[in-house]
């Protein structure tokens, strides 16, 4: 810190546009059904790549086992669930998988058979954890949402049992450990993992509490989320939105709107749905549901936020830095970042200072030590970081980018899953890099 900040100070500009960003924002959804005497649907990476030139970067992807709740998964099927994650990695975005044996009133599948296919599908995961943004846990009742099971895979009502339970651990044992899980309700969660929300200290840790997130397919459906919420008195209401608001600091929360009616008309305003939107800080939501929601906050005015707000949104403030440094010496740079968002980003995600050569284009990239998953909204973050330059930079004037890339070695290189900045005139599109003004020069 005793490094002097001679450089003059940057003051960046903010920006309002809404763009693709890894693992937030609204999704579009597919579904894959897997009747063998039907044609599973036209998905693709054009149809990806058309989401992702819309603004959307996430996909959820409803994979229907209808005609195999009594046998193991065929070859065909798991190439089929590949050759989905393949056309995302293609298309630049990344997947929200579900499974599930109906798209509604229909039966499950017995306990042992689901066991089989977690097993199943498991290595297809891991084997794309890549493009996966996280998973919700499905399998169990009508559209895998965990209610009105036909096998007792949960219940009595929307109790949890033992059958839940052993399916929750198979996944968690199964599923990439470097992805986040989400149940339906947060009562479930709390039955299986205890009522107690994630702390600082366990977030990321790896535990059971610490893999496992929300997704609300009935938000703002009614004054309890048509269920969401464990009873229809406000203080459990309120006390379930409170666990959800500390528990959400580190883990995502997804889901749907599913109702305009008389019951949801008092919850679906923009006043509402935006204090609910930050306050269980939300990171995904399907476009298409539901219309007469969405048709709300167009008419309303606040779609526009919602769009941007969804999940992280972090800009820069200010920089100030080294104004020359020696090759093998120590530069100092001091920057300030905020999230205007309505969450912080759940997945792990390196951030580097890059060093760019004026006249060779010769780079040199240094590692900071920060976790973006702690960015919290709110007041902004100041860094300060002392970079030891590398010994065998040669001498002259080098640009200065920080760079958001994906944490895992497939996608590291790939501009479309770098986190942007929401910033003007600081992006490089062909990189993923954002340039800082001036140069530094290195002696």
């Amino acid at each position: 810190a005793s490094i002097r900040l001679d450089a003059p100070k940057e003051i960046f500009e903010s920006s309002d546009t809404n763009f693709a960003n890894p693992d937030r924002g609204f999704y579009i959804q597919r579904v894959a059904r897997f009747p063998e005497r039907q044609s599973w649907v036209n998905i693709d990476a054009n149809d990806f790549r058309r989401a992702r030139d819309s603004g959307m970067s996430v996909v959820r992807v409803y994979t229907i086992l209808s005609d195999l709740r009594d046998r193991a998964l065929p070859q065909t099927v798991l190439d089929t669930i590949t050759h989905i994650f393949t056309a995302a990695r293609t298309a630049g975005i990344k997947v929200i998988p579900r499974f599930a044996y109906n798209f509604g009133d229909a039966p499950d599948a017995p306990l042992a058979v689901v066991l089989q296919h977690i097993d199943q599908i498991g290595a297809v995961l891991r084997a794309n954890a890549d493009v996966i943004s996280f998973i919700e846990a499905g399998f169990i009742g009508y559209w895998g949402e965990w209610h009105s099971s036909t096998n007792v895979l949960i219940g009595p009502g929307q109790l949890t049992n033992d059958a839940t339970r052993a399916i929750l651990e198979r996944e968690l044992e199964q599923f990439p450990t470097s992805r986040l899980l989400a149940v339906r309700t947060p009562w479930q969660k709390r039955q299986l993992l205890g009522n107690a929300a994630l702390t600082s200290d366990e977030a990321f840790s790896g535990t059971a509490r610490a893999r496992v997130g929300a997704h609300n397919d009935c938000f703002l459906a009614s004054a309890t989320d048509w269920g969401t919420y464990s009873s229809n008195d406000p203080r459990v209401i309120a006390e379930e939105k409170a666990f959800l608001r500390a528990d959400n600091q580190y883990l995502p929360q997804g889901g749907e709107t599913c109702n305009d009616s008389t019951d949801a008309q008092p919850y679906i305003g923009c006043t509402n749905a935006l204090d609910d939107l930050a306050r269980m800080r939300y990171s995904v939501l399907n476009e298409a549901y539901h219309p007469g929601v969405n048709a709300r906050w167009r008419q309303d005015g606040c779609m526009p936020e919602v769009q941007r707000r969804l999940g992280y949104r972090l800009r820069l403030i200010s920089a100030a830095r080294t104004s020359t440094v020696r090759s093998g010496k120590r530069f100092r740079l001091q920057w300030s970042i905020q999230n205007d968002g309505f969450a912080a980003a759940y997945n792990a995600r390196p951030i580097f200072f890059v060093l760019r050569n004026q006249a060779t284009g010769t780079e040199a990239r240094v590692a900071l030590p920060h976790d973006v998953r702690r960015w919290l909204p709110g007041a902004p973050i100041t860094l300060d970081d002392v970079i030891s330059v590398p010994e065998n930079l040669s001498a002259g004037a080098y640009a200065m980018f920080l760079h958001f890339p994906d944490a895992e070695p497939s996608l590291a290189a790939r501009p479309d899953y770098a986190l942007r900045l929401a910033n003007a005139n600081i992006w490089e599109s062909a990189t993923g890099y954002h340039r800082l003004s001036g140069s530094v020069q290195v002696r």
